[in-house]
């Protein structure tokens, strides 16, 4: 299946990979399990040894980023993106808008549930159209409907 546009994305998701990568590296190394961090991650194994031992989070955000992007984009080459990203714990960055939302619900249920609200969203909007029905009528046209009732003082 062609995905339309997601090159473009990909270099968006790159980005944003990049952004929360140092951030958690950084995290890490405050904490003191930087090598441990990229050990889970997968990024350990290509790094030099000696990089990894010294632990220098200067000499280590640079070039994990580059191999993060290397991967990401051979991931991408082979199809297995999204699992590239699930071992990095990336996987919310697939989604555009909104983090993903892990569920045990099955998709029929999921489906029935944006319908529902899809169709709420409706009701409400039939229900302003109709508060702003009376306020955009004419001043001639309020005079006809005040015909037909009398004004009791």
């Amino acid at each position: 299946m062609k995905h339309t546009g997601f090159e473009e994305r990909l270099d968006g998701i790159l980005v944003r990979a990049a952004i929360r990568l140092q951030e958690r590296m950084r995290l890490a190394y405050f904490r003191g399990n930087l090598p441990s961090y990229l050990e889970r991650i997968g990024l350990a194994k290509y790094i030099d040894p000696e990089v990894l031992a010294r632990g220098s989070l200067l000499e280590l955000l640079d070039e994990t980023v580059v191999i993060m992007a290397a991967k990401m984009r051979q991931a991408r080459a082979s199809g297995c993106l999204k699992d590239c990203l699930e071992q990095m714990n990336l996987l919310e960055l697939l989604r555009k808008d909104r983090p993903v939302q892990l569920s045990d619900e099955p998709a029929p249920e999921q489906a029935a549930r944006k319908e529902r609200k899809r169709n709420q969203k409706k009701l409400r909007l039939k229900m302003v159209q109709g508060e702003n029905k009376s306020s955009a009528m004419t001043s001639e046209e309020k005079k006809n409907l005040l015909k037909n009732f009398k004004v009791i003082k």
